[in-house]
């Protein structure tokens, strides 16, 4: 007889989860849905802090502005145009002083990469803050060169250069700068920006007065004076100890104040970069002074170094005088002089064709030598500080035709073309009643 066969299932029971476990379930899935939903909550907020951020930064609410921009920039720390709205936050508010904004604004401009189409601006603002605030004006020349060189046609940034280069004592080099920027502006603001390179040129302690106060170089009820820019160019030298193009400016200065040795322990002292010689300014400053002191052989070593290009009014003017003392060659200090007297400002130096008119005289070309020393007086007597009084005055009226025709005529006698025509355009486009007058 056949036993039953029993059959063993190997499945296992289909058993319905415990409660315990749906709940575990259910728990894990509501934190998991309230994550993403406080994510994308966290990431819409995130990204309306951008335009909340900006609408703050137009209400001058400064410090909730940058909180807003920090924010955004926690999801787009790379984004130009939030870097820049935060900058200007970091700057506008009190919570910090002016050296700890500029510095931490710094630290962020600098993510804004040379590709973005922003780049010209950052580097322009890094410069403008190095200048104006940490006094650094080689770091600040470096960064507005490059902001030149990746939008030429930002006009804030020849501004500062022009500035720059006239708070350095190198008021000669300011020309490119000032005539691109002249470019620049609109015809309506052009005569205003002439009246400011008149100014620049011929009264550069009054152009600087603005931005020394500004720098806290002066005070607003004081009066700029030699002993403003002298203070400027120890602050520019104490935080750049080690630039040969501050180090030239102070001692350019010093020269010029008659303390020529406090200008040569300037320009060989401890601490100044082994590339000194590389800088144009630097090596003028030095050949001057050797010049000066009687130091000839090596005020030619030094000339020797002068960096290529050999070209521009300073080398020029460099050339001249070292062909003159210490080469004691008039023929070529004739033709280096001419060479300074083409360039800006060179047809205003009446001190260079003195020097020229003397060359000539040792040459025996005499009658040569008198006409020079007459135009040479002629010029000089355009100097005269009664002839600018007049001048300054006149262009603060720059709707008046008479003033305007002044400076046509100032620019022209001093063979300045440039200057002359653009003074002249100003006057041309003078409504026609008030052009009648004159």
């Amino acid at each position: 007889m056949t036993e039953p066969v029993t059959i063993v299932s190997t499945e296992t029971p289909n058993r319905s989860p415990g409660p315990r476990r749906r709940w575990f379930r259910f728990l894990s899935c509501g934190l998991l849905l309230g994550l993403l939903l406080a994510t994308a909550w966290w990431v819409s907020s995130v990204e309306r802090s951008f335009s909340k951020g900006k609408l703050l930064l137009r209400q001058l609410r400064e410090v909730e502005a940058e909180k807003e921009l920090e924010k955004y920039l926690l999801l787009h720390a790379r984004n130009p145009q939030a870097i820049l709205l935060w900058a200007e936050a970091v700057l506008m508010g009190d919570s910090r002083s002016p050296v700890d904004a500029a510095k931490l604004a710094l630290s962020r401009l600098a993510d804004i990469p040379d590709k973005s189409p922003l780049s010209g601006e950052a580097r322009m603002r890094e410069g403008r803050l190095a200048l104006l605030i940490l006094n650094q004006p080689d770091r600040a020349e470096s960064l507005l060169s490059h902001s030149a060189a990746l939008d030429p046609d930002l006009a804030d940034t020849h501004y500062l250069l022009w500035k720059l280069l006239d708070l350095t004592e190198r008021f000669h080099d300011s020309g490119p700068h000032f005539w691109k920027l002249y470019e620049l502006t609109p015809d309506a603001s052009k005569p205003e920006r002439l009246r400011e390179w008149y100014i620049s040129q011929f009264s550069p302690i009054s152009a600087n007065a603005e931005l020394d106060r500004r720098m806290g170089f002066l005070r607003p009820d004081q009066a700029a004076d030699n002993q403003t820019t002298l203070i400027r160019l120890k602050e520019f030298m104490w935080q750049e100890p080690q630039s040969p193009m501050v180090c030239a400016a102070l001692a350019s200065w010093l020269i010029d104040a008659n303390e020529r040795d406090d200008a040569l322990l300037q320009l060989t002292r401890n601490g100044l970069s082994s590339e000194a010689f590389q800088n144009p300014h630097y090596v003028a400053a030095m050949v001057k002074v050797l010049i000066e002191l009687g130091r000839l052989d090596e005020a030619k070593a030094s000339f020797v170094r002068w960096p290529q290009p050999l070209e521009g009014f300073l080398y020029w003017q460099t050339a001249g005088r070292f062909f003159e003392v210490v080469d004691r060659n008039d023929k070529a200090a004739v033709e280096a002089y001419d060479k300074a007297l083409s360039v800006w400002p060179g047809p205003a130096d009446w001190s260079i064709m003195h020097r020229k008119a003397q060359c000539l005289n040792r040459l025996g070309n005499r009658e040569a030598a008198e006409t020079v020393r007459v135009e040479a007086k002629r010029i000089e007597l355009l100097m005269e500080t009664e002839v600018h009084r007049t001048l300054r005055l006149a262009v603060l009226d720059l709707r008046n035709p008479n003033s305007l025709r002044q400076m046509v005529e100032f620019y022209q006698a001093i063979h300045c073309t440039r200057e002359a025509k653009c003074w002249q355009n100003a006057f041309d486009r003078l409504p026609q009643n008030s052009a009648t007058l004159y």
